[in-house]
């Protein structure tokens, strides 16, 4: 796979994005190519704790320290192992707070080589938003994106492509820990009611101003907010909780959090789903939490595991590959998936006739009332379109499946994690009928596999229509004559192949219009000489 992926990135700079934190201390090795595609060589994360103590006496302390310093030099051997030739490194709330920060960074440029920028909070804060926006549905309405930091939390009111508010509170999850020490015991009613009225009344001021704004959705980042959602997801579903939990509901979290402060410390270790290298903050986090739902009167809290390395990588992107500003006019959306297919060496031409024979399908059916899909769908149905052959680049044998391999497993930013197993779906099943045979198929939530069983067919007789990669048949729609459906198609040259494999899709085509639909295959006369 590797010999794969580096056939895959080409020609391209090895960039090191490194984010020291208060609690964590996270890198992201990724080789970038002028057009302005990511490929990511390697991911690595420490606990190093270097707020620890850090916050009341605003002096980073020796030990923790000490621990950076050492996760830093392995990650700066890691990097010289993958040829890395710029990093782009930020230090947040623990380095900026404290009076020794500055200094201790520069003994960290002197042993490593990396030179550490220590951010505000709120350009922390406009980061982490580009960086969980770029890979979040798109919408032009306001989200929370809020992210629970060891010394800070960060919030900002945004829709994809705009801040309305960057707020950054002096709370997190190793702060609070200082300051509300639990020891061994459980943690009791009173004290966490007292983290949650500190919560309260230092985020005050940011919680009346964002609440005014109506804000319909909150989005965590962070791995508190993870954490808190696994252990929730495991206490309500046991075993068949998933792996990722990207939902967590007000109540879910109060469960969660009546569960955690009932067990000592011992006792908390052993709850399923607890990271341990959280055991000692994961009570404060939920404070936090739990307090910006009931302030932003929130109900629910959508997760991700995108943050401030993401934003970081998107604005290095369209600062210095000068080929992604040939995309400047398109969507996030529409980049993402051109990077993509272009990274795969797709045959463009091939895929843009598949995608525009594919909506002709979907807009006449839906005119037809075979169907009453929406516009949303209509957008990601046409990136799959896009997308179904980029297998090929793997092998060309079962391509169908190295297609929904490669989409489900690569960065297209924009996308929600559902419309992405969508897609993926979609690229797969243009070769294959769906149905519970399929592993991939049993996967999908009842709505999305609606979905698939009508908009797989059009991609897989548009598909069909086109497979001889020449561009014969210009137009596939589908009519009404009287009462009967017709599915007409217009070319413009004899087209034997794309007649022959529209047949074997007759079957699905009743099933969708009725027995008595027909096809009308529109061929200019024959010449003869």
């Amino acid at each position: 796979m590797a010999a794969l992926l580096g056939e895959i990135n080409g020609n391209g700079r090895v960039v090191a994005f490194i984010d020291l934190g208060s609690n964590s201390l996270r890198l992201l090795v990724a080789r970038i190519t002028p057009a302005g595609v990511v490929r990511v060589l390697n991911e690595a994360k420490q606990m190093v704790r270097l707020g620890e103590g850090a916050f009341a006496t605003h002096e980073l302390q020796p030990k923790a320290m000490e621990r950076t310093m050492v996760s830093l030099c392995s990650f700066a051997d890691m990097c010289r192992g993958y040829g890395v030739e710029e990093y782009i490194a930020v230090a947040t709330a623990a380095s900026r707070d404290a009076d020794n920060g500055e200094e201790f960074l520069e003994r960290v440029r002197e042993r490593t080589g990396i030179d550490f920028e220590i951010i505000s909070g709120k350009e922390e804060a406009r980061l982490i938003w580009r960086g969980v926006a770029s890979g979040w549905e798109q919408s032009s309405s306001l989200r929370l994106y809020l992210d629970i930091g060891g010394g800070s939390t960060e919030m900002a009111a945004a829709s994809t492509n705009h801040a309305e508010e960057l707020d950054s509170l002096k709370i997190g999850c190793v702060r609070l820990a200082n300051m509300f020490p639990t020891g061994e015991k459980p943690v009791g009613t009173k004290v966490f009611e007292n983290m949650k009225m500190y919560v309260r009344n230092a985020g005050v001021h940011a919680f009346r101003r964002m609440a005014k704004l109506n804000i319909p959705q909150l989005v965590a980042s962070s791995g508190t907010a993870q954490n808190l959602a696994q252990i929730t997801a495991l206490l309500g579903q046991g075993h068949n909780a998933p792996d990722t939990p990207t939902i967590l509901s007000y109540r879910g979290l109060c469960r969660c959090v009546k569960e955690l402060c009932s067990r000592s410390r011992a006792e908390r270790a052993e709850l399923p789903g607890l990271n341990l290298k959280r055991l000692d903050v994961i009570v404060p986090g939920a404070a936090i939490l739990q307090t910006v739902l009931e302030e932003m009167n929130f109900d629910t809290a959508y997760i991700t595991s995108r943050g401030l390395r993401d934003g970081m990588v998107h604005e290095y992107v369209e600062r210095f590959c000068p080929g992604a500003s040939a995309y400047s006019n398109k969507s996030i959306r529409e980049k993402s998936v051109l990077r993509l297919g272009r990274s795969c060496r797709f045959e463009e031409g091939h895929s843009r006739h598949v995608c525009d024979l594919t909506l002709q399908l979907f807009d006449s059916a839906k005119a037809m009332g075979l169907h009453s899909h929406d516009g949303e769908v209509r957008e990601l149905v046409g990136y799959a379109a896009l997308l179904h052959d980029i297998g090929i680049f793997i092998a060309f044998s079962n391509h169908n499946a190295h297609s929904h391999y490669l989409v489900s497993n690569s960065e297209l930013l924009g996308f929600g994690e559902r419309e992405v197993r969508f897609m993926a779906a979609l690229a797969f099943f243009h070769r294959a009928k769906p149905g519970k045979k399929h592993a991939i198929y049993n996967e999908l939530d009842d709505r999305t596999k609606a979905l698939v069983r009508i908009d797989s067919l059009f991609l897989t007789i548009a598909e069909a229509l086109d497979k001889s990669h020449s561009g014969l048949v210009t137009d596939a729609l589908f009519k009404r004559d009287k009462k009967t459906c017709v599915l007409e198609i217009t070319c413009k040259g004899q087209a034997p192949v794309e007649r022959s494999r529209l047949l074997r899709c007759e079957e699905r085509l009743k099933k969708l219009c009725g027995d008595d639909m027909r096809i009308d295959f529109n061929e200019p006369a024959q010449r003869v000489f």
